[in-house]
């Protein structure tokens, strides 16, 4: 009798113990192993995420800025700049490219406002988003910058100026150099004036950064997500032309949610 309490003891213990099996993905094209599998599953069961007819996800697709703003419209589901009443005076009424039926067309319509520098163009008084248009590493960084500038310009402008200098197919330069290339309207133009930074200093010794408030919104932008590991560098290169996979999209909505998450704001931008 005793040996049999023992056995069924052991049993259970055995049954209890195994591991559970790891969960099949949703997505026939991210397996086991994918080096984005985890922030995939993160927006699936965050209700962001539900691929094609086929079963796949495509990660390595280039994600255009609908689909783009469609997850964070999910994922951050409070955040709506053109709906913020604070900044009314830069609602934007209509978008010339985005008709009412337009799959994407509630998320375009309350994602972007006056302010959206870099996603947003202006014909007089037309404005246009090109949803349909695929998105390059070096634009997601102005879309990023739509959405949380606030936390960007929290960032020491030392600590800009240092993760900055680690990102080498960006260049960025002091007004005192003697080796100084303006950007400036009349100056001469040179062939990587999108992606220069140019930044002084006051005689108080703080830093500005020059070309208005562009230069600012760059730096700022890329050493929040490069410093919070948001955005990956590749060899110290951020591989500004190269399109932003849908993928790599996913990745860098999980991270910024952990990011919020971790500093205490998360419930600033959404009730997920």
């Amino acid at each position: 009798m005793k040996n049999i309490i023992l056995c069924l003891a052991l049993f259970v213990s055995i049954l209890f113990s195994t591991p559970a099996p790891v969960q099949a993905s949703q997505f026939s094209d991210i397996p086991d192993g994918h080096w984005a599998r985890e922030s995939v599953d993160f927006m699936v069961k965050k209700g962001v995420l539900s691929g094609y007819s086929n079963g796949a996800f495509r990660p390595n697709e280039a994600i255009d800025r609908a689909e783009l703003t469609v997850m964070v419209h999910k994922l951050f589901t409070k955040l709506r700049p053109n709906l913020n009443k604070e900044f009314s005076e830069q609602k934007i009424q209509k978008f010339e490219d985005v008709p009412k039926n337009h799959w994407a067309y509630q998320p375009l319509m309350e994602m972007y406002n006056a302010n959206s520098f870099g996603v947003v163009h202006w014909d007089w008084d037309k404005v246009y988003i090109y949803p349909e248009k695929k998105v390059t590493r070096w634009e997601a960084i102005y879309f990023f910058q739509t959405f949380f500038y606030q936390k960007m310009y929290e960032i020491p402008d030392d600590q800009v100026l240092q993760i900055l200098a680690r990102i080498d197919d960006i260049t960025v330069q002091s007004v005192d150099s003697p080796n100084y290339r303006s950007p400036y309207p009349g100056s001469a133009p040179f062939p990587d004036d999108e992606y220069t930074i140019s930044y002084g200093h006051l005689d108080t010794g703080e830093i500005t950064f020059a070309n208005g408030d562009i230069d600012a919104l760059k730096a700022y932008a890329l050493a929040w997500l490069v410093g919070n590991d948001i955005m990956s560098t590749w060899k110290n290169k951020l591989e500004v032309h190269d399109p932003l996979t849908r993928a790599e999209a996913v990745v860098m909505l999980h991270r910024t949610y952990n990011v919020l998450l971790a500093n205490g704001s998360l419930s600033t931008y959404t009730s997920k």
